[in-house]
């Protein structure tokens, strides 16, 4: 066998992804890990909140997929680059990229996962200012600057007036 072209690393939750996978989806998985170290370049970029990552399509049915990354590999390493697992599981619902999504930190937090596009526009809508709206913050520094000058000449009047 070939001497391995990256490194390996895993998501401490992605090695219990491939654990929970059935055995014979598992099998196919490590084997694809084994290609992508060795070189392979079976894997697709991703877009969207998983830009900078790669799906690998784990069986010949599609129905699961793994999410890689190509990053740097630690200091300590013999390689320069590494494989890193994010997440390996069903493609059904989208379910394994919803869990990348999740461990990479790349999810508004702000966005129930269910949430419509539609839906998520009448809820920003909902949310923004009208242009026309008077900036209350705005109206009140206002209203103390002019309160400030019209009491400043007063005030300077009384120290000549000492």
């Amino acid at each position: 066998m070939s001497r391995a072209r990256f490194a390996f690393a895993a998501h401490p939750d992605a090695i219990a992804d491939l654990r929970e996978l059935p055995d014979d989806i598992r099998d196919l998985a490590l084997l694809e890990l084994q290609n992508l170290v060795h070189g392979s370049d079976d894997c697709l970029p991703l877009t969207g909140r998983l830009a900078g990552f790669h799906k690998v399509y784990v069986d010949p049915a599609v129905s699961y997929r793994m999410v890689i990354q190509f990053r740097p590999a630690p200091p300590t390493s013999t390689h320069k680059r590494e494989i890193y697992l994010v997440a390996a599981g069903a493609r059904e619902d989208y379910a394994v990229y919803r869990t990348a999504q999740l461990r990479t930190y790349r999810t508004d937090l702000n966005r129930p996962a269910d949430t419509a596009p539609v839906a998520e526009a009448r809820v920003q809508a909902a949310r923004s200012r009208s242009p026309h709206a008077v900036d209350q913050t705005a109206s009140l520094a206002a209203t103390a600057s002019a309160a400030a000058s019209l009491s400043a000449p007063a005030a300077s009047r009384k120290a000549s007036q000492r």
